[in-house]
């Protein structure tokens, strides 16, 4: 699944890490290694990050129920907590510079393509 900034026509990673039944087990693979080049991981629902014990910085975008950004931080340095707006209902941690790249900015619609 790939993560598309449908405003931009830009794309922010080219594989998506859910969380499954490896919850614990993914997140120890990401603090330990940082988020792979061209991945993102969909948090959801999700009401803050934290990134106590994660090694690397990571960008973060909040979107609200139709995809749309509505806050962004970018590369949030380890050991932060990163709020989220009311109006998220989910949130993308991408590797640090890929909102930057991506030219993506507040109001962009993010569409997660299964292509």
């Amino acid at each position: 699944m790939c993560v598309r900034n449908k405003t931009r026509g830009t794309v922010l990673a080219k594989h998506l890490i859910t969380l499954n039944s490896n919850f614990h087990d993914t997140l120890r693979f990401l603090n330990r290694r940082g988020i792979p080049r061209n991945c993102a991981l969909l948090i959801a629902p999700c009401a803050e990050i934290h990134t106590v014990g994660m090694r690397k910085s990571v960008d973060i975008v909040y979107l609200n129920k139709n995809g749309q950004v509505v806050k962004m931080f970018k590369s949030l340095p380890p050991d932060c907590v990163a709020d989220s707006p009311r109006r998220a209902v989910s949130a993308v941690e991408l590797p640090a510079d890929a909102i930057g790249e991506s030219d993506t900015t507040v109001g962009d619609k993010i569409e997660l393509d299964p292509s």
